[in-house]
């Protein structure tokens, strides 16, 4: 039988459950798989969703099941929304609800994995949720067929939509046909009602198609919030997908051409997450970088009007403070909380799939979750957290191998540390005015080697950072600025801003600005590099290592690969190479 929930239209039969896996044939129907149920519920703010124009810092409990229609270069959450049976306990539709209302949540949105996989729990969900008064909504890439659309509409009251771009072309790299029925959908919920956000990806070198796409949107209506998703290159995908944040903020401008209101994700410190008036320009609404692909208001909206006496589309009413979601908890924190488990396991040898998904499932509870959240931020602290991952995975020995590994780098950083340096470091993210949490591990590599930490001051605290002002930088007068090894920024973009905002410090002005490696300063043990790194920049001439050998040797210790044969990547768990051992093994997944 053919699948009518998308346009992909699977043949389902006893030998194939679909692209999404998730399907049955039952006598003379396709139902869900009976072992399909949610995996997790997290309050989250529906900016993190994100939704920027439905009920402003509204609570809503988030939900994500497995399976995914689509087969997208560099997901950010491919193994979590992957077509695997976990074996643990999962969620029914009306324990979410439960959990919805005992929260006190004003509704339940399903993000992370594509709602078309599980079309017929969602279905469930929706109608259990509307009976409770609670609000509905999911993140899609919205390829349902006109059937499936029609009853959606009727049971959702907000969605985002993530576009993949506008080209036919783009479509068929994820196994799509034609961006055809993502355009034809957008539409038609709007004329049911429904209130729409889009998510349009931007790789470099297809601007031409991200424009394109926001035309034909404006087609559609050019008062559709559109949120451009600068690309963040994963897995095997190379860094050079990935445009600066620079080149991004141009493309939003000439968005803004067609479409009222454009903002930027995965950009620290980007004044484009703000809301501005489409007529006169004036600022109506100030949020900033909030976690992966999230963001929150930095005061309650709740006046919708501009003083011109234009009127900003915004549904629903506004909750009168922000809720903040603690630790991994909510958004597409728990991939990068996925990604950290899979990065101390590689590191242990340990590249079979079904493993790292045992150990997921032993340590996804929120009580292991907030102590893991703990235990990454400090050097030593983070030596329990691969013990504890070593041990779920029953790979003490390699645990303790990797554990001494980066204890004796430590050591040797230790005796550079005891002389109490005075050298003043900031640390930011993608934007000289975004600046690091002062507990964050990057701030703490920085303590650890001896420096002193500007960021230790604030009193302010966001995820992963707050927006400080450039006189908080000149005051405190940082000989020495780090950028952020996950998020950040070109040089010479970075040293233009200082000179746009008047940052005079004197790590400006000596040209002590260093971009950290990629993925040397969190959430992977190739954080023990990057504290060489720093202690080297603090202590010119004194560390006494050769850094470039010793990222060598880590390499080809811990991932099978020379350093210079790695290919840098905004992943957690390893550089990319085609030489890398577990490289066929996964592609076989992708």
């Amino acid at each position: 039988m053919q699948c009518k929930v998308c346009e992909i239209g699977c043949e389902i039969n006893e030998h194939s459950r679909g692209r999404c896996g998730t399907y049955v044939k039952k006598g003379g129907s396709i139902i869900q798989s009976p072992e399909i149920g949610y995996m997790g519920g997290y309050p989250i703010s529906v900016e993190t969703i994100p939704m920027l124009h439905f009920h402003p810092s509204a609570k809503f409990l988030q939900v994500f099941s497995t399976g995914c229609n689509f087969e997208c270069q560099g997901c950010v959450a491919r193994l979590l929304a992957s077509n695997r049976s976990f074996g643990w306990p999962t969620l029914s539709p009306t324990q979410v609800v439960a959990k919805a209302l005992e929260q006190e949540c004003q509704g339940v949105v399903s993000t992370l994995n594509e709602p078309a996989a599980n079309y017929y729990i969602f279905r469930e969900l929706a109608v259990q949720a509307k009976e409770n008064s609670l609000l509905v909504g999911c993140s899609t890439n919205c390829y349902f067929t006109e059937e499936t659309l029609e009853e959606l509409g009727g049971l959702i009251d907000f969605v985002n939509v993530g576009v993949k771009g506008y080209s036919n072309s783009i479509y068929r790299t994820c196994g799509a046909k034609s961006s055809t029925p993502v355009f034809r959908n957008i539409a038609g919920l709007l004329e049911m009602g429904v209130h729409v956000e889009t998510s349009v990806v931007y790789s470099r070198r297809n601007e031409a198609d991200v424009l394109q796409a926001a035309r034909t949107l404006s087609k559609v209506s050019s008062e559709i919030p559109l949120q451009l998703m600068r690309f963040i290159p994963f897995g095997d995908t190379p860094l050079e997908q990935e445009p600066s944040i620079g080149d991004a903020e141009r493309l939003c401008r000439a968005i803004r051409e067609h479409m009222d209101h454009v903002y930027l994700f995965n950009s620290p410190g980007t004044e484009l997450l703000h809301t501005y008036c489409p007529q006169c320009g004036s600022l109506l609404a100030e949020r900033e970088f909030h976690g992966p692909m999230g963001c929150r208001l930095l005061k309650p909206w709740t006046d919708y009007a501009c003083r011109c006496g234009h009127n900003v589309q915004v549904k629903g009413t506004a909750a009168s403070e922000n809720f903040s979601e603690a630790g991994f908890m909510g958004g597409y924190r728990i991939s990068r909380a996925f990604g950290m488990v899979h990065a101390a396991l590689i590191c242990m040898g340990i590249f079979d799939e079904g493993k790292l998904l045992e150990v997921w499932r032993e340590v996804s509870d929120a009580e292991t979750l907030m102590k893991m959240h703990r235990l990454i931020q400090q050097p030593c602290s983070y030596l329990e957290f691969i013990r504890l991952i070593a041990k779920k995975a029953g790979a003490e020995h390699q645990g303790e191998e990797l554990s001494s590994f980066i204890g004796k780098r430590m050591e040797s950083v230790l005796s550079l540390a005891a002389e109490n340096s005075d050298h003043s470091v900031y640390y930011c993210m993608g934007s000289p005015l975004f600046a690091l949490n002062a507990g964050r591990m990057e701030n703490n590599l920085v303590t650890f080697a001896g420096g002193k930490s500007i960021n230790k001051v604030l009193q302010r605290e966001g995820k992963p950072g707050v927006n400080v002002s450039p006189a908080f930088i000149n005051e405190h007068n940082p000989q020495t600025i780090f950028i952020s090894g996950f998020l950040s920024r070109p040089l010479d973009e970075f040293y233009g801003l200082c000179r746009y905002y008047g940052i005079e410090a004197d790590a400006v002005k000596e040209q002590r600005v260093y971009v950290i490696p990629p993925i040397w300063d969190f959430g992977s043990p190739r954080w023990i590099l990057g504290l060489l790194y720093i202690a080297d920049k603090i202590h010119p001439g004194k560390l006494g290592i050769d850094i470039k050998k010793e990222a060598d040797e880590f390499y080809r210790r811990f991932y099978g690969m020379s350093f210079e044969d790695a290919s840098p990547n905004r992943s957690f768990h390893r550089p990319s190479s085609s030489g890398w051992p577990g490289h066929m093994m996964e592609c076989t997944h992708a």
